[in-house]
C-alpha cells in the first residue's frame, strides 16, 4: 500500500496534502514527511513554495492584499516577502500551544517561558495584521438606514448620529459571513479559551492564581524584573489592545496532534521555582498587597477586576507623563541632556519608588507649606511647564507604549459595560449595551472597516497627477489624500478621576483596591475635516518619504455638555513600525484657548473600526496636569 502511494504522481500526492490541511489534519503531513526521503523532499524541498501556499490558503486568508496596503501604508518600507511554510507552522504551533493541557509550574516570569511565549504573540499579531482587508464594495452598505429626527441644532449631527461603527450592526444581525475573512473565524474560535495562562497572569502580576484545571502559580518575578520593556510584553499587550482582556479559563482537553515539524512539544518541560532566575530585592517588592480570597480570584469576573485594578493603576500615574513621551502613550526617547525631568522616565507600577524620594521630599518641605497632598513626593507641583526634549523627537522616533495602550482598553471597555448596564434604556428588547460586546469581534481589526475608507483610496491621485482642488496655498503644503479614514463623524468615550481623587490615589495606590472608586465616563461626539497635508520626515534607515501628514481641523461637545462647541485641530501622521499616530488640542468651549491635548494610536489594521487609543492630558504640559484614557471609533 505504501509502495502504491509512493508511485502516485507528485500532483496528485500534493492534492492530498492540500485536502489534509482543509479537513484539519495537518499532522498527517509532517507524517507523512517522516515515512522516507521521498515524500520529505516532496514536502519540504521543492524548488517553490507552491505546496505551502496551497496549503495555507485551505486555513487561512491570502495575505498578499493586506501586506500590499500595508506597504503602501509605510512607503514600501514593509518587506512583502511572506514565507508560506513558516508562517503555517508558526500559526499551527501557536494554536496547539494554546490548545495544550497546562502541566508545568514554571512562574510567569521563568526565562525559558520567553522564546515560546514570543514565537505565539508573533504568530496570532500576524494572524490579525495579515487578514483579508473590509472590501472596498462590500455587499452591504455601511450606513445606517436610520431615519434620524429632525432638529435645527448646529451640531445635530454629531448628536444624532450612532453609537457605534456600522459594523457593528452587521455583526449583531449575523452578517459576518459576508465579511470573507476566514483569519477571523480561526482567531476568534482559538480565542474562547483564553491566551495561555503564563501571558494573562501577567496582567496580574502580583496575585495567586488557582484556577480549575491548571497547576497553582505564585509569580517568583515581578513585572517590573521581567516584563516591563521585554518584546513579549510589547507586543501581548498590543495583542491585548485588539482583544480586550481575556480571563483564564478551565483548561480544554487535550487535542488531536497537530503538530508539524517547528511545532513546539505537546507538554512544557516542568520547571521548580527554585531554578528560576532569583528576582533583584528592589524590584520585588509588593507595591500592591492583595487582601482578597484566592478563591474570588478564580472566576472570570474576579480575574477581570484584578486587571482593572492594575489597569487603573497605568493609565491614572501622573508620573508617566513627560515631554520624552510626548506627553503621550509612547515609549520613552531618549536624548544624551541632562535636563530631562524626571517625569520622563517610566515608574514601574509594581515598584515602590517611595524611599527613594524620602530625602529629596524632606529637602523641599519647606518650600511649599501649601501642599496639603503631599504632591512634592511625586514631584508634581511646580506648575511651570515642562520644557519639551531639543532637538524635537521625530515622528519615525516615536514607538507605541502598547503596555499603556491595553491598559486603557481595559479601563474604557469596563467603564462603558458599567455604564449600560446602568442605562434607563437598558429595558429595551436590543439596546446599546448590547452592540458592545462586538467591538471584541475580530472583525473589527481589519483593514478598512471604518464607514467611507476606501472612498478616499479609490480617489486618491496617482503619481505624477495632482487631485482636483488640492492646490497648495500654505507654504510646506503638499498634495495628498485621506489614507487614514480620518474624516467624518467619531465618537469619543473619555474617563477621568476627580482630581482630589486622582492626587489621592497617587499618593497611595493601595486606595484602587477599594471598591466604589468613582470614574466619570462620557461618550462624545467629534467631528473631523481635512484641512491639508505636509510632508512627513524620511526615517534615517530609509530613501522613501511615508505618506503625507493630515492636518485636521473639528468640533467636539465637552463633557460639560453645554451648547458651546469645542475647537479641535489636530494631525494624523505615521510613526515607527508603521503604526498610525493620532494627535489632536481641544479649546475651552466657546473660545480658542488650548485647554486639552490628546494622543492616540490605531489599533488594528489602517481605517479599522475598532478606532484608536490614547491618553488625554492638559494642552499646557504643566507638572501637576491630570491625565486618563480614551477610546474614539468612526460611526460616519
Amino acid at each position: 500500500m505504501a509502495s502504491a502511494f509512493a508511485d502516485l504522481p507528485a500532483e496528485l500526492t500534493e492534492a492530498v496534502l492540500v485536502v489534509s490541511a482543509a479537513s484539519g489534519n495537518p499532522h498527517s503531513i509532517a507524517a507523512l514527511s517522516q515515512t522516507s526521503k521521498f515524500f520529505y523532499n516532496l514536502i519540504y524541498r521543492c524548488p517553490d513554495q507552491h505546496l505551502w501556499r496551497e496549503i495555507f490558503l485551505t486555513t487561512f486568508d491570502d495575505p498578499r492584499p493586506a501586506l500590499n496596503h500595508l506597504s503602501t501604508i509605510s512607503g514600501g518600507h514593509l518587506s512583502l516577502e511572506f514565507n508560506w511554510t513558516q508562517e503555517y507552522t508558526n500559526r499551527i504551533s501557536a494554536a496547539r500551544y494554546i490548545r495544550r493541557p497546562v502541566q508545568t509550574t514554571a512562574p510567569v516570569s521563568s526565562q525559558s517561558d520567553i522564546p515560546t511565549s514570543l514565537s505565539v504573540v508573533k504568530a496570532l499579531l500576524s494572524v490579525i495584521t495579515t487578514s483579508l482587508p473590509f472590501p472596498s464594495s462590500p455587499p452591504i452598505s455601511l450606513t445606517f438606514l436610520t431615519d434620524l429626527p429632525e432638529s435645527s441644532s448646529r451640531f445635530a449631527p454629531m448628536i444624532n448620529s450612532p453609537p457605534f461603527p456600522p459594523l457593528l450592526l452587521l455583526l449583531t444581525a449575523n452578517y459576518s459571513a459576508l465579511l470573507g475573512s476566514v483569519n477571523v473565524t480561526w482567531l476568534q474560535d482559538l480565542l474562547k479559551i483564553g491566551f495561555p495562562p503564563e501571558l494573562t497572569r501577567t496582567l496580574m502580576a502580583k496575585l495567586s492564581f488557582d484556577v480549575q484545571g491548571h497547576a497553582p502559580y505564585q509569580p517568583t518575578l515581578t513585572s517590573a524584573s521581567h516584563w516591563i520593556g521585554s518584546e513579549v510584553g510589547q507586543l501581548f499587550h498590543k495583542l491585548i489592545c485588539c482583544t480586550g482582556f481575556i480571563p483564564i479559563t478551565a483548561s480544554v482537553p487535550e487535542l488531536a496532534d497537530t503538530s508539524i515539524p517547528g511545532a513546539w512539544p505537546a507538554t512544557s518541560t516542568p520547571v521548580s521555582p527554585d531554578s528560576a532566575p532569583s528576582p533583584d530585592e528592589n524590584e520585588d517588592k509588593p507595591a500592591l498587597p492583595i487582601t482578597r480570597s484566592r478563591s474570588s480570584l478564580c472566576t472570570p469576573e474576579g480575574q477581570s477586576a484584578d486587571a482593572r485594578t492594575l489597569a487603573r493603576r497605568r493609565v491614572y500615574d501622573m508620573r508617566y507623563l513627560g515631554p520624552a513621551r510626548m506627553w503621550g502613550p509612547f515609549q520613552p526617547v531618549r536624548r544624551d541632556t541632562t535636563d530631562s525631568p524626571k517625569s520622563t522616565q517610566l515608574e514601574m507600577l509594581d515598584e515602590d519608588e517611595n524611599e527613594d524620594h524620602d530625602e529629596e521630599d524632606e529637602e523641599e518641605e519647606d518650600e511649599d507649606e501649601e501642599d496639603d497632598l503631599g504632591l512634592m513626593h511625586l514631584g508634581l507641583m511646580n506648575g511651570r511647564r515642562v520644557p519639551d526634549l531639543s532637538p524635537p523627537i521625530n515622528p519615525y522616533e516615536l514607538v507605541p507604549d502598547y503596555v499603556w495602550l491595553a491598559s486603557a482598553r481595559i479601563v474604557v471597555e469596563a467603564n462603558l459595560r458599567e455604564m449600560f448596564r446602568q442605562s434607563p434604556y437598558r429595558t429595551a428588547a436590543f439596546s446599546t449595551g448590547d452592540i458592545l460586546p462586538y467591538m471584541r469581534k475580530m472583525h473589527t481589526v481589519c483593514i478598512g472597516g471604518s464607514p467611507g475608507y476606501w472612498n478616499a483610496w479609490e480617489n486618491r491621485p496617482r503619481e505624477g497627477e495632482g487631485s482636483e482642488g488640492s492646490g497648495k496655498s500654505k507654504q510646506g503644503e503638499v498634495e495628498g489624500w485621506d489614507w487614514a479614514g480620518v474624516s467624518g463623524i467619531w465618537k469619543r468615550c473619555v474617563c477621568w478621576l476627580d482630581y482630589r481623587d486622582l492626587l489621592v490615589h497617587n499618593l497611595a495606590p493601595e486606595k484602587f483596591l477599594e471598591d466604589g472608586i468613582q470614574e466619570a465616563c462620557r461618550v462624545m461626539p467629534l467631528t473631523i475635516r481635512i484641512t491639508g497635508y505636509s510632508e512627513s520626515p524620511i526615517p534615517p534607515d530609509s530613501t522613501t518619504r511615508p505618506l503625507p501628514t493630515i492636518h485636521v481641523e473639528g468640533e467636539s461637545i465637552g463633557s460639560d455638555r453645554t451648547d458651546d462647541l469645542r475647537k479641535v485641530i489636530g494631525t494624523v501622521s505615521i510613526i515607527s513600525d508603521g503604526a498610525i499616530r493620532w494627535q489632536m488640542v481641544s479649546t475651552v468651549a466657546g473660545s480658542d484657548e488650548p485647554e486639552w491635548s490628546s494622543e492616540a494610536v490605531q489599533i488594528g489594521g489602517p481605517g479599522a473600526a475598532v478606532g484608536f487609543l490614547g491618553m488625554w492630558t492638559g494642552a499646557m504640559h504643566e507638572r501637576p496636569d491630570p491625565l486618563g484614557p480614551f477610546w474614539a471609533w468612526k460611526v460616519a
